[in-house]
């Protein structure tokens, strides 16, 4: 197992995964905090056509670019709950909110492989956004909802995170993504590989044995990260799939992990 096929891996995913430069998401950026380069930016550029609002995920792109859009698409006063105490947030309070858009990579979560198609689902009416404080045990829930087929933000909810249907995994990946001990520890062996080889366009399938992990492991983001719900349910899934997400577009990285018992174990590594 640990022939040709593990050395033609290894080179293609440390093009991948490793050059994607994959950074911790609260050196980038904190949410609601706009800089003199966004302001700029996003006053600079015009309105998102119509089609914009079929595919949520062509809305949201325009919704964290572009001022006058973000102002046009959100609900004022915006309901604001802190731990079940509503804050309301005036239009002449709200500050342009680049949201995720300056990472270099962002996060999602879904509970299987076909609940990824769900991004691409024009029938959603429906989606929550989230920034996922690990080290602070919070999440930061923005609600957005299809409105007379226009989407906007409807609601904002900050809470702790053992409220979240994710805490367990949230909690899990906290110490994943920066210990490597646990990271070996909670691994399956051996554990699935999948990539594209590009030269001779054709995927590349295998298994990996656990101590070759720190060869092909990518950098995982750490300390903050994000998912957008499009309508995932989580409770009766005992899978998770991590995907990191480029936002120019390049190589990214999914990671499975499944349930055994109490804990969470990494089953496959794609990208």
């Amino acid at each position: 197992m640990k022939g040709f096929v593990y050395v033609l891996l290894f080179v293609v995913v440390l093009a991948s995964c490793k050059g994607g430069k994959v950074s911790d998401p609260v050196e980038k950026q904190k949410p609601c905090v706009e800089s003199d380069t966004d302001s700029t930016a996003a006053d600079s550029l015009p309105l998102p056509p119509k089609a914009a609002d079929g595919l949520f995920d062509d809305f949201i792109y325009s919704y964290m670019r572009v001022r006058r859009f973000q102002l046009e698409r959100t609900v004022f006063p915006l309901p604001n709950y802190v731990d079940g105490q509503n804050r309301p947030i005036a239009k002449s309070a709200w500050k342009f909110d680049p949201m995720y858009k300056n990472l270099d990579v962002y996060t999602l979560i879904f509970d299987s492989s076909r609940s990824i198609k769900a991004e691409k689902d024009t029938s959603l009416r429906h989606v929550v956004l989230e920034w996922v404080y690990l080290e602070k045990h919070r999440v930061k829930q923005y609600v957005f909802d299809k409105v007379d087929g226009q989407w906007r933000l409807t609601r904002l909810e900050s809470h702790d995170m053992s409220r979240n249907v994710n805490s367990d995994f949230y909690d899990f990946y906290r110490r994943f993504s920066v210990d490597k001990k646990f990271q070996k520890s909670h691994i399956k062996e051996p554990f699935a590989f999948k990539t594209y080889d590009y030269e001779n366009f054709q995927s590349i399938e295998g298994l990996l044995d656990v101590e070759q992990w720190p060869d092909y492991r990518p950098k995982l983001p750490s300390g903050t990260i994000t998912n957008i719900n499009y309508g995932q349910s989580y409770a009766n899934s005992r899978r998770r799939v991590l995907m990191i997400c480029s936002q120019s577009g390049g190589m990214g990285c999914s990671l499975t992990f499944e349930r055994y018992g109490k804990d969470w174990r990494l089953v496959r590594l794609e990208n």
